[in-house]
């Protein structure tokens, strides 16, 4: 049996650092990356930093109504049984204040990291960019809200119902049957401004 040399002992602390840092550089992967391809809980991380542009405090008005929007960007967990991972994604909270000034809705004071009412950023068929809105107590129905423009200061917003299931114990189909439609509480459009 030979001597463990100090050259030996060097060798493989050397060994033991650079499997450290590839184990840990291959964990992070760039956010198109398709999770077929990902080992598990890795992390698509924003690189590039595609997604700070959303980040923020947006404000706009309608019908007499101010309508605030925090988007944050956050690393959250997918905890899927084929390929649980990590992404940053944007997470948005709302808050309505109508013209006498009470607040109708404030999500944004207690903001849901894990069942946000906002998510994205999505991109459907055409290449649109999107957010996933899914109000609170509506009965799983959800929309899509449509980037129609965006600056650095402004973003203008399109709302568009998504397909969904007819719930016959919805505690608003009465509502809805006498007004057409559910009590959202979201302009159809909308320019915010960043804060």
């Amino acid at each position: 049996m030979s001597p463990i040399t100090k050259e030996k002992i060097m060798k493989a602390i050397v060994f033991l650092l650079l499997i450290l840092a590839t184990s840990c550089k291959s964990q992070i992967y760039p956010l198109n990356t398709g999770i077929s391809d990902l080992p598990p809980n890795a992390y698509l991380k924003d690189l590039d930093n595609e997604l700070d542009k959303y980040v923020g405090l947006w404000k706009g008005n309608w019908d007499g109504k101010t309508l605030y929007i925090d988007m944050k960007k956050v690393k959250y967990y997918y905890d899927d049984d084929n390929y649980p991972f990590y992404k940053d994604r944007i997470l948005g909270e709302r808050k309505i204040i109508n013209a006498n000034g009470n607040v109708e809705i404030d999500r944004i004071s207690n903001f849901d990291y894990v069942s946000p009412e906002i998510r994205g950023v999505f991109y459907d068929a055409q290449g649109d960019i999107n957010f996933l809105f899914a109000p609170k107590n509506m009965c799983l129905k959800h929309a899509s809200l449509y980037i129609k423009n965006l600056t650095n200061t402004q973003m203008t917003l399109h709302f568009e119902y998504e397909p969904s299931r007819y719930d016959p114990n919805c505690v608003h189909n009465a509502y809805v049957d006498q007004h057409g439609d559910f009590p959202i509480n979201f302009p159809k459009d909308i320019v915010l401004t960043k804060q």
